[in-house]
Parts: C-alpha cells; sequence; structure tokens
C-alpha cells in the first residue's frame, strides 16, 4: 500500500509540473509574438522612412473592415499613388488608423506617402505620412 501512496504522489508531482512548465510556455508564447511581430512591423517601417521615395496619393475609396485595434478603426483604402518618373498606380493597402488622424484619411484626401520603389506596388512597401 505504501507503495502506490508514493506513486501517486510522485505521479501528482510530475502533473504539476508538467503543467506549470504548458503554462509558461503558453505565457511567454503569447507575451512575445506580438512583440516580435510589433519589432518586426517597426523595422519594416523605419526602413521605408530611410530607403523610401516620398510621393502623394489620392484616397479613392475608403471602407471600414470593421476590426478595432487599440480602440482604433482598421481600414482598407484604394490609393491612387504618384511619385516621381513613374506612372500613377492603384493600390489597395489595409491599415489602423489613430481616431485623432481618421479626418486625414477621406476619400478625395490627398496624403504624403514614402515608396520602396524596388517594389512600389507591394501594399507592405507604401506607408502612409499622416501629420
Amino acid at each position: 500500500m505504501e507503495f502506490l501512496a508514493g506513486g501517486s504522489i510522485l505521479f501528482t508531482i510530475l502533473m504539476v509540473c508538467g503543467s506549470l512548465l504548458c503554462t509558461g510556455v503558453i505565457v511567454a508564447a503569447s507575451i512575445g509574438i506580438p512583440i516580435y511581430f510589433m519589432r518586426n512591423n517597426q523595422k519594416r517601417a523605419e526602413a521605408l522612412m530611410q530607403s523610401g521615395t516620398q510621393g502623394e496619393a489620392t484616397i479613392l475609396s475608403l471602407q471600414d473592415t470593421g476590426m478595432l485595434i487599440n480602440n482604433n478603426p482598421r481600414v482598407t483604402v484604394l490609393l491612387e499613388v504618384r511619385v516621381a518618373m513613374r506612372p500613377p498606380y492603384q493600390v489597395t493597402k489595409s491599415l489602423t488608423v489613430p481616431l485623432i488622424r481618421l479626418s486625414q484619411v477621406q476619400t478625395g484626401s490627398v496624403v504624403s506617402v514614402m515608396v520602396d520603389l524596388s517594389d512600389p506596388t507591394n501594399p507592405d512597401k507604401i506607408g502612409l505620412l499622416l501629420k
């Protein structure tokens, strides 16, 4: 009988340790993954600001995606982008707009943009410069 009692205590200890380990991994992943993506987005934005070409874009259409990120609306815009020495072209881009800047992102508005000319039609290589 003592053998079974010792075995069940060992089993309980292993289960508790395993549960704590799994919980630690889940918590670390839930904190680490968003931080990784935020830093990656920040690095892309910094690279675009350093190596991009400034231009302007007219907002042809604006559509709400129905998603909020930190209480800021995520929208999809159709842009007509104009940069030097390239004909105007259209790009659809999804972005999160701070509420205080929402008035700048309306249909017909002209906004400044930074464009990576290595792939100018890629929406990830276009950044809106909202004031």
